[in-house]
C-alpha cells in the first residue's frame, strides 16, 4: 500500500561560504537541538524567511493527531505558527484512525496548502481514507475563505497521493489513476478533463513537474511518462533501469542505477543525456554510493549511506552516516570529508535513530532530522552540517566569469553583465516565478524575499544558472 505521507523531501539552497564540512558545534547544544513530544515530520518545505515547515504526525499506541510545526531558522520552535508553534487536527479518538498531513506547497502570498487525511485501518475490513484539502494562513490559522476539496471513506486504490502548485497558480492533485484541477480558491477546475478530473490508463506511482511539463512514474511499466501539460495527449517515453532509483532537481532528472556499484545518468527536461554530464551523460563509480541524494544549488550531489561499527563480538557499537559528494560535471570530489568521504558517528545508545531525514537550507547548510528510538516519545533531534564550496565543472565556471549580476542582492530590477536568452526565474523549490526575459534585465520587484534561480541560455549558446537574492 501507498502512503501519503513516506516520502522524503528534498530542499535546495545557496551555496553555504564556509569551512570544510563538519558538523555545527554552535547549532543547538552541543550541535543538537531537542524538540520533546512534538510528532514526527517526514515532508519539509522551506519559507523565504528561512524557516521551516514540518508535516506529519504525533502518534502513540492511543493517540494518532495531524500536525504542522514551523522552525524559525535557527532551529528553535516558531511559538508564533498556530498554537504554539503547531497547527493540530485531532479528529478521531479511536485508535483504528492514522491522521496525517501531506507537504506543504507554498503560495506566493505565503499561504500553505496541505492535504489532510484520515485512514481506518482495524485490521479486519478494508482500509479507507478520508481525505480534505486545506489552506494555512502565513500564522498557522486555518484560511476558511479556501473551499477546499473533501472526500469521505474512500477505498485506498481511490486516495490521493499528493499536490502540485501549477504555473498557472492552479492546483493539481494525483492518485493511483487520476489526474485532477483545482482552482487558487480550492475548488474543483471543471474546466479540466472530464469536469475537473482526467483517467490515467495505468498505476501512477509518483507525478513530478517541470515548467508545464507533467511527468509521472508508470508503476506497473516502469518508466517515466512525459506530458506537454496536465492536458496533452502526447507522450514520450523512459524506461527506467533496473535497481535504480530517480530524483528530479530543476529542470533536470537524475537517475541512481545501483547493484554493487553506482551508475548516475542526467537527463534534460526531454529525457535527452546531458553530454557535459560524466561520460555522454553517464558517469559510472566503483561503489555503492548509498540510497539517498540530496543536491546542492550548483548541482552537486550528496549522497548518504550507513556504515556500522562492531565489537570484537559483533555487536554494533555506533553507526557512520557515511556521505560521498559528486561534483556537478559527474567527477567524485575527493577532497570531501577524509579520502572523499564525511561521516557523522551515532553511537548505539544515543536516544534516537542512526538514520535520518536530510535536507540543504538556504543558507547552504545540511540538516539531518533524526528520530526516537522509542517512537511514542515523538521527539526530534536536528542537527546541521557545514558544507565547503562546489567545486564547479570548468564550463560552468567559465560561463559564470562570462554574466554576471552586477548588484547581488536585488531589490527591482535585475541587471546583469551580459545578454541572456530564455531566461526564465525559479524559486529555491524548481518551481517558475512567471517571470522570463531577454536580455540584460528584468524588474523582480514583485518577488517575495528570498533566494531565487535564473535558468538561461547566453549569446554562446551555453546554459547557465545564476543565483540571487531579492531584498
Amino acid at each position: 500500500m501507498k502512503n501519503i505521507l513516506l516520502s522524503t523531501i528534498v530542499l535546495v539552497g545557496l551555496c553555504a561560504i564556509s569551512n570544510a564540512q563538519s558538523l555545527d558545534t554552535t547549532f543547538g547544544t552541543n550541535g543538537t537541538i531537542t524538540h520533546t513530544g512534538i510528532g514526527n515530520y517526514f515532508y519539509a518545505t522551506e519559507l523565504p524567511d528561512g524557516s521551516v515547515i514540518l508535516s506529519g504526525d504525533y502518534e502513540t499506541s492511543s493517540v494518532s493527531k495531524a500536525v504542522v510545526t514551523k522552525l524559525k531558522p535557527d532551529g528553535s520552535l516558531d511559538t508564533s505558527f498556530g498554537s504554539g508553534g503547531k497547527y493540530v487536527i485531532d479528529q478521531f479518538s479511536d485508535v483504528d484512525y492514522y491522521e496525517t498531513f501531506s507537504k506543504a506547497i507554498l503560495q506566493p502570498d505565503g499561504k500553505l496548502v496541505l492535504l489532510y487525511g484520515a485512514e481506518y485501518d482495524n485490521g479486519i475490513d478494508e482500509e479507507t481514507i478520508s481525505v480534505r484539502m486545506m489552506r494555512l494562513n502565513s500564522n498557522g490559522s486555518v484560511d476558511n475563505s479556501f473551499l477546499g476539496y473533501s472526500v469521505q471513506n474512500v477505498g485506498e486504490d481511490n486516495y490521493p497521493y499528493g499536490i502540485f502548485r501549477l504555473q498557472s497558480g492552479k492546483i493539481l492533485m494525483y492518485g493511483e489513476n487520476y489526474i485532477m484541477r483545482f482552482n487558487e480558491n480550492g475548488t474543483l477546475d471543471t474546466s479540466y478533463a472530464n469536469n475537473g478530473t482526467r483517467t490515467i490508463a495505468f498505476d501512477i506511482n509518483e507525478l513530478n513537474i517541470i515548467g508545464s511539463a507533467i511527468y509521472l512514474e508508470n508503476y506497473t511499466q516502469k518508466t517515466l511518462v512525459r506530458l506537454a501539460d496536465e492536458s496533452s495527449s502526447n507522450t514520450k517515453i523512459y524506461n527506467l533501469p533496473q535497481n535504480s532509483s530517480y530524483y528530479f532537481r530543476g529542470n533536470n532528472i537524475y537517475i541512481h542505477k545501483y547493484l554493487n556499484f553506482s551508475e548516475i545518468t542526467k537527463l534534460d527536461f526531454n529525457f535527452d543525456p546531458v553530454s557535459t554530464y560524466g561520460n555522454n551523460g553517464t558517469a559510472i563509480f566503483t561503489e555503492y554510493l548509498g540510497y539517498d541524494f540530496v543536491f546542492q544549488s550548483q548541482g552537486s550531489i550528496l549522497s548518504s549511506d550507513s556504515i556500522p561499527n562492531y565489537d570484537q563480538n559483533g555487536n554494533i557499537l555506533s553507526v557512520d552516516m557515511a556521505y560521498r559528494r559528486i561534483n556537478p560535471n559527474g567527477t567524485m570530489d575527493s577532497t570531501f570529508g577524509t579520502a572523499g568521504v564525511y561521516k557523522i558517528n551515532i553511537p548505539e545508545n544515543a536516544p534516537y535513530n542512526y538514520y535520518s531525514y536530510d535536507y540543504i537550507h538556504s543558507n547552504g547548510k545540511l540538516y539531518h532530522l533524526f528520530y526516537d528510538k522509542d517512537w511514542e516519545n515523538n521527539n526530534i533531534y536536528l542537527k546541521r552540517s557545514n558544507l565547503p564550496n562546489e567545486i564547479l565543472a570548468t564550463e560552468n565556471a567559465t560561463v559564470i566569469k562570462e554574466i554576471r549580476i552586477i548588484q547581488n542582492p536585488v531589490r527591482e530590477n535585475l541587471i546583469l553583465s551580459g545578454n541572456l536568452r530564455n531566461a526564465k526565474i525559479y524559486d529555491m523549490t524548481g518551481k517558475e516565478t512567471g517571470i522570463s526575459f531577454e536580455g540584460k534585465q528584468t524588474s523582480v520587484e514583485r518577488l517575495k524575499t528570498g533566494a531565487y534561480i535564473i535558468n538561461a541560455v547566453s549569446d554562446s549558446g551555453k546554459k547557465i544558472n545564476l543565483k540571487f537574492i531579492k531584498k
